[in-house]
Parts: C-alpha cells; structure tokens; sequence
C-alpha cells in the first residue's frame, strides 16, 4: 500500500494508469498503479486465480476509492495479454522460409544475381566453388570443405545429409565449418553453438524445416547420458521429424500435450575425440581435418600470403554470389538412373548391417550434386532431375573415404597416419621400438597427447590392426595395457570405384525418356 494520505475521492476521479510485469512462472505479475506518474499502489498477485484478482479488486475499492469494476475491467485486460506473452511462438507458415528467400532474392545486388545464375551455369560449377571457399579463407582440405558445402546444400533434399568433423585441436576443423557456412544465406542455417538434449523439441515450429543446422564442438563424453542426450537429434536425423508427448499446465490442469517438429535438416558438428557413439556415427559423414605437415605448411603459406598484401580476397562480394546462388536453388525431385548399380557395388559388403545407412548417405550425396548442377541437368517426362556420372564422380571423390570407414573396412584419415608412424617406430632399423608397447612407449615416440594416443590406440585395435599383448611385468601394482601390431598395414579399401570404371561407355543407361533442361 502507496501513500494512504492519498485522497480517494480525487483518486478516483484521475485517470489511472495499470502497468505490469511478469514474475516467476505461471501467471504471477506484479502490478503498479499510477496516478499520472505517481505511484499509489504495487502488489503481486496470480491472475490465473479469480479469488485472488477478485480480493485485488475489492482491496483497491477499501484502500483507494476506485471502483471495483474498473479494476476488474484493468485485471482482464492485463491477464489476457499476460497469457498471451507465456504462450509459443504460432507456427511459422509453411512458405515462410520460400518468401525470406524471394524477399531477400528481391533485395540483391543485380549484378551480384547475374553472378550467382552465371556460376549455377557454369560447367566447372565444383572447381569455382572450390575457389571460392578458399577465396573465404580456408586453405587447403580440398575434400572436407567441398563435402561440407554439399552438406550444406542438401538442405533442399527429402533426405538430408549429416556429417561430425573429428580432428585434433587447432587443426581447423571448427575454422572450416564456419567458413563454409558462412557461404550459405542465413534464413538457410541454424547456428547452434552448443545445444540441450530438448533444443529442438523447442525451436519455433517450422523454423527448422529444410535448414542446415551447424552445432558446435561435440561434447567429449561418451556415456549413456549423453547418448540419451543426443536421442532427439538421431530421431530428426532418421525421420525428418520429432513428435512428443509431455505434461503440461492448461488452464490451471496439467494435460498431456504433443510437441512436434517438423524436419528434415541437414546436420554438422565438429569433434576433438577419436570415437564417437556408434548411433551418432552411423547416421553422419565421419570426416577429419587434413593433420599432415603439408597441410599446416599450406596454411602457413596462405597466412603470409594475407598478411603480405600479395593475396587480396572480395569476401564479401564471394559471401553475396554465393547467397544469392543457394537463393536461386529450387526443391527438385532427382532421379537416378543408375541407382541399382550403386547397391550393386556395395553388396559385396552386405553382411556388414552399416550398409544400410551408409548406401542412403551415398545416393543423397549424388543427389546434392544433381541438385546443386539442377541448371545443368536433364529432367524425365516428369519434370524431375536426372542425375549423371558426373554427380556419382563427386560422390566418388568425397565419399570413398567415409564409407570404407563406416562399414568398417578401413581407418579414418589420421588413424592411418597415427598407424604409419607407429609402425615406422617399431621397425626403424637403427631404434625400434619394442613390441608389445603400452600407450606411454607410444606417446614418448610418437610425441602425441594422452587422449589422443589411447583413442587412436583402441581404434587401431577395434579395427584389427593391433592385438592386445601380455604386458611385461613391473614389478608394482596393475601392468598398463600392452599391444603389438596384428601385420596389417594402413592401406584403405577403394568402396567406391571411379566413375570412368563405373561408366565405361561414359553415361549411365537410361531407362526413360530424356528432356533437355528448361529455360527459366
């Protein structure tokens, strides 16, 4: 109670003045009345209970002289735009990210968009990409960076693609990421730096629907807490959607209520450790960062290059050509012609149940590219994309690599190279180093961190190219692990044959009629 020497009969006379704020949950709001720019009365109250505003009501006619149906009048007014601020966001409409893209399509440089239809046209559509992304900063990591933009670019697909990138720390992997993003319009990406195991469930409606959703670094725990964590993301991942079911208060009751998000999104995440959950990892591209001498000579190089004046790079006009191309995609549905023969060059690796995720990854990166080269190519009878040799042999190129890794058949990138440098120690002719080795003999030859060597070190054994060893006595306490080389080497399985082997008579058999693309 404010000032009671006020007098009521002037009070209630003036024009009053209600304003509000909400406190904690549910409908608690503090209430301030005003005499002009006096303040003559303050309480908090919950609006969601009509004995309570009834008892505000009655005491502001006791205490101040105003009418307790003004009151009740103010008290409504103030609970329905109360109750308004607490509900969801309303559902974004189904063309809204379709209208984002025509108004800032609207908005674009001209030039910059007779750029992007240029480059769309373009027969060396991948090389200018490639040129750009460098032209963005990223130096070197020719495949991860172009894998990544495709990534980006299925966004468009039914089935989108998802990658986690796994390299060790400052080796650029979360650098690359964002450059390649960057190129991508920003109603088109979801920056999520770090997400909750219910951020999605509780994103705006509609606001994930066909975006390329860029997480940040993957936490290093691997345990069923975090897997239960991540439980939301494989779901949308798998299905293109989420759906649940949890208690809510309505209307002053607790309901079950249904939440539901509506996908597909593309996904990527970056990571410093060597092994991933397994139900994370078979749903993504398993890429790695280029961990070489070469490759940090090359960026190296770059850098000097920048900070001596000799490279000068437009990034913002590259950032611009490259948003108002992915503007100018449209959803396309893609056939591929040449389907079968591609679950024909997996079946040789059928008893490994990793196939059936990895063959969906295979034909949505050859999918990408079609959409991606969509002015380029053919449609069938139905209006629909044809895909070519010429999309397999990207997929090729890129996911080669990944997929021996996934069905299980070779290495990562730096496991391999983790192994070839091990097994250089252990037969250098002059020093080798002893077998069996425990992780501290591998880590003092091989000057690699703790973590990292013991993830490399069960890779390597989960893959068969190290056997767990008796290790040597001690003398004191548990002797550390030991492991000796199984004589298998590093040397990767070529999944994906090249497109001049998968095309000898240089395009795929067509099996429907064939219309040239139209003009637009």
């Amino acid at each position: 109670m404010i000032d009671p020497a006020i007098d009521p009969e002037n009070i209630a006379a003036a024009p009053l003045d209600f304003r509000w704020s909400p406190r904690g949950k549910g409908l608690q709001t503090v209430l301030r009345v005003f005499d002009g720019e006096r303040l003559i009365d303050t309480d908090t109250i919950d609006l969601g209970k009509k004995t309570k505003r009834d008892d505000y009501a009655a005491r502001l006619a006791e205490e101040h002289g105003i009418p307790a149906e003004d009151v009740e009048a103010e008290l409504l007014r103030i609970t329905n735009e109360r109750s308004a601020a607490n509900e969801p966001p309303p559902p974004l409409p189904e063309d809204d990210l379709a209208e984002q893209t025509r108004a800032a399509l609207e908005q674009t440089d001209p030039e910059v968009q007779a750029e992007a239809s240029r480059l769309l046209e373009d027969p060396a559509l991948i090389d200018r990409i490639e040129a750009d992304i460098e032209a963005a900063g990223v130096a070197g990591e020719h495949d991860l960076r172009l894998t990544l933009y495709l990534v980006g670019t299925s966004r468009l697909l039914p089935r989108p693609l998802a990658a986690i990138v796994q390299g060790q720390s400052s080796s650029g992997k979360s650098f690359t990421v964002e450059r390649v993003a960057k190129l991508f319009p920003p109603e088109a990406v979801v920056l999520a730096t770090q997400m909750t195991p219910q951020a999605l469930f509780h994103a705006p409606p509609g606001s994930l629907s066909h975006r390329w959703v860029v997480a940040g670094e993957r936490s290093r725990i691997e345990n069923d807490d975090r897997a239960e964590a991540t439980r939301a993301l494989r779901e949308m991942l798998s299905g293109g959607r989420l759906t649940k079911m949890m208690p809510a208060k309505v209307d002053g009751e607790i309901q079950t209520v249904t939440i539901e998000q509506e996908g597909p999104i593309a996904f990527v995440e970056s990571t410093t450790s060597a092994r991933v959950f397994e139900e994370d990892a078979n749903r993504c591209i398993m890429l790695s960062t280029d961990e070489r001498r070469s490759q940090t000579k090359t960026i190296m190089r770059r850098l000097a290059l920048v900070a001596s004046g000799k490279i000068r790079s437009d990034e913002s006009r590259v950032v611009a050509r490259h948003h108002a191309m992915q503007r100018l995609l449209e959803r396309r549905s893609i056939v591929i012609p040449f389907a079968e023969r591609l679950a024909e060059l997996l079946e040789v690796f059928a008893d490994r149940v990793e196939c059936r995720r990895a063959y969906p990854m295979l034909l949505a990166l050859v999918q990408a590219s079609t959409l991606l080269h969509q002015r380029q190519r053919k449609t069938d009878q139905d209006g629909r994309l044809i895909a070519e040799p010429a999309d397999y042999a990207v997929a090729a190129r890129l996911l080669s690599g990944p997929l021996a890794r996934t069905i299980g058949e070779s290495l990562s990138d730096p496991a391999r190279r983790f192994l070839d440098r091990l097994l250089a120690e252990v037969d250098d002719p002059i020093d080798p180093m002893p077998a069996p080795f425990s992780a501290k003999d591998v880590r003092r030859r091989l000057k690699t961190g703790q973590s990292t060597t013991n993830a490399y070190l069960a890779e390597l054994e989960d893959k068969g190219f190290l056997d767990r060893a008796d290790p040597a006595p001690t003398g004191r306490g548990r002797p550390p692990k030991a492991w000796k080389p199984t004589g298998r080497d590093g040397a990767g399985v070529d999944v994906l044959p090249p497109a001049c082997e998968m095309f000898p008579e240089g395009s795929p058999q067509k099996t429907e009629k064939i219309h040239p693309p139209q003009p637009r």
